[in-house]
């Protein structure tokens, strides 16, 4: 709560100098409006006074005495007006009031003189003077005109110094300036560091800015560095920007003085509530440790009855009769729990084991009804084929070419039949196991499924070292080893790989350790048979959950999730083991291992 008060004040304190900020705004726009009546109306009156002067004959005649006499009155080294001269419609200067200043006057373009005879306009020329040079000016051309025919030029040169001293003079906060700048963002005049700034640009980057697109008010840094509240307004004759800038530290100056009495206060009232509150507060703690106490004690799992103890009010004594009654909910409820626990495990498992068995059987029969048509239908025409093929053979003056053709029909019908016999094989539901080598499964799963690999373009590569037997099913193994192989199939498919490739590992460890070296380690008295593929293998979140029924990874109307869980009661069945490995080439390594039957124990 504490934290909140002093954040309070914080926010407090920046909403107050927002709020000053904003009258900073607002004093700089009205600063900013009242330097720009004082330009207008200087310039207001200069238009008076080269109004009247150039109607005056000696300035229309263009006579150097009588130029000399009118312009003198104009010039002086305290007004704004430092000097004047009148030029001919070729801007040539014919006259000026006092000796033009070298680095002023004298840099004075002649041909914007000529263009104020051109457009018979009043002008104002671009700032005479650059940067670091002590003295600036501006000249206001205005055309002479007698008869209505512009016959010259008058000029009169305003002392830019003194207009910076005019607005140095404007009442405003230490750190404030007053700027004046052209329409190229060139400072002609700036009440602070005139010297330094002033013929310098001030645009930011460098990069002029129109007045007209300049927003009335705006937090700039200026060009000295110093962050300040700007107000703008427009000098249309120019056009000129004026600026009224007030440093942002003013708003912080007159933040301050609230801020710190604020905080004062509130921290006093803290002192004030943390003695109070530990006066009434120590009288609790006995209470509030003898039950932090009970809940570390429940929470470590202790449930014991909870040791009532005398509570200092009314509301504590109720907290403590809670907690006694919460414990003894807690107690009930994890010998619930754990009675629930019991039973479930104990449901699934059955239903596990109902589950494998109806897997099993509904296998069997679809099986058993397929290879049994497939038999039926296919096994007769074969032989027939393979018979008539045979007689063909034995004819005399048989050519050479149709004796290749029968001789390959011989070979496929042969494979065929071989096919319908694995099938055959496969459907029969067989209880007892038999000696079993590991690579006869292999073989018996390729004749199956090697054909559809070949139009897939996946390529097969059998490694095969086992020789020693197993004690198992054949017809089971031949499906765990039909299922690893289409699901490496599946996963090269879906992957879409460019590299397609199944190698087949089978081999075997004797326990008497006379196995070849290349075989994994921890596997004596073992044979195996492993499945790798290309593809790009099993996500480590899923690894966990491959074996588990009704798991799969493929799209809908793919997979059952059937596969890697019926592989897994067989191969446990056998009191073989079985599991997955990321294979070196980046795809999936399934495998399954069964016990070697010595010869003298086989059957």
């Amino acid at each position: 709560m504490t934290i909140l008060v002093y954040v309070a004040i914080g926010y407090g304190a920046r909403l107050t100098y927002n709020e000053h900020v904003r009258q900073l705004a607002a004093e700089t726009g009205t600063m900013a409006a009242t330097v720009v009546v004082y330009v207008n109306r200087n310039l207001e009156t200069a238009d008076s006074v080269a109004f009247v002067a150039s109607r005056h004959p000696g300035l229309q005649a263009l006579d150097p005495a009588s130029a000399n006499d009118v312009l003198r009155p104009l010039a002086g080294d305290e007004g704004l007006l430092r000097n004047a001269l009148v030029a001919d419609t070729e801007g040539d200067v014919v006259a000026w009031a006092k000796p033009p200043d070298a680095a002023v006057e004298a840099k004075l373009d002649h041909a914007w003189l000529k263009t104020v005879v051109t457009t018979g306009k009043s002008l104002i020329s671009p700032m005479l003077g650059g940067a670091g040079d002590t003295a600036h000016a501006i000249v206001l051309g205005y055309p002479i005109a007698n008869g209505g025919k512009v016959v010259g030029v008058l000029g009169l040169s305003v002392h830019l110094e003194a207009l910076e001293r005019v607005l140095a003079s404007i009442p405003l906060p230490p750190g404030s300036v007053v700027t004046l700048t052209d329409e190229n963002s060139v400072v002609v005049a700036r009440s602070l560091d005139a010297a330094q700034y002033v013929g310098r640009s001030a645009a930011p980057g460098g990069r002029a800015r129109n007045p007209f697109e300049v927003p009335a008010s705006a937090i700039l840094t200026g060009v000295d560095g110093i962050e300040r509240v700007f107000g703008n307004g427009v000098v249309e004759r120019g056009p000129w920007l004026a600026s009224v800038g007030i440093p942002t530290s003013v708003a912080l100056e007159r933040t301050w003085p609230i801020f710190e009495r604020n905080f004062t206060i509130a921290i006093v009232m803290t002192v004030v509530i943390v003695a109070l509150t530990w006066l009434f507060g120590r009288q609790w703690l006995t209470a509030f440790d003898h039950l932090d106490e009970t809940a570390k004690r429940v929470s470590r799992g202790d449930l014991s009855p909870l040791q009532t103890t005398p509570m200092p009010t009314a509301e504590m004594d109720r907290l403590q009769a809670t907690v006694s009654s919460m414990i003894t909910s807690l107690q009930k409820a994890r010998e619930s729990i754990a009675a629930q626990v019991s039973d479930e495990r104990r449901m699934r498992e059955e239903l596990q084991s109902l589950q494998q068995q109806v897997i099993r059987q509904e296998r069997l029969a679809a099986i058993g009804v397929l290879v049994s048509g497939v038999a039926h239908e296919l096994n007769n025409p074969l032989q027939a084929i393979l018979g008539f093929a045979e007689l063909l053979q034995m004819q005399q003056g048989m050519p050479e070419q149709a004796r290749a053709d029968l001789t390959l029909i011989q070979k496929e019908s042969t494979r065929a039949s071989a096919i319908i016999r694995n099938l055959s094989r496969f459907g029969r539901q067989m209880s007892e196991p038999t000696p079993v080598r590991l690579r006869d499964v292999v073989a018996s799963v390729m004749e199956l499924r090697q054909r559809k690999l070949e139009e897939l373009n996946i390529k097969v590569e059998l490694e095969e070292h086992s020789s020693a037997l197993v004690m198992a099913i054949f017809t089971e193994l031949q499906q765990v080893v039909l299922n690893f192989a289409i699901n490496a199939e599946q996963a090269l498919v879906h992957a879409n790989s460019t590299e397609r490739r199944v190698i087949i590992r089978n081999g075997d460890r004797p326990s008497t350790g006379s196995g070849r070296p290349e075989l994994a380690e921890g596997r004596d008295g073992w044979a195996w048979i492993e499945v790798e593929d290309t593809g790009p293998g099993v996500p480590a979140e899923h690894e966990a959950k491959l074996f588990q029924p009704f798991y799969t990874t493929k799209p809908v109307g793919e997979g059952t999730g059937l596969g890697l869980s019926v592989s897994y009661d067989i191969i446990r069945s056998h009191n073989g083991r079985i599991g997955y490995r990321r294979g070196k080439l980046g795809g999936a390594v399934f495998y399954f291992e069964l016990p070697i039957v010595p010869n003298d124990q086989l059957p």
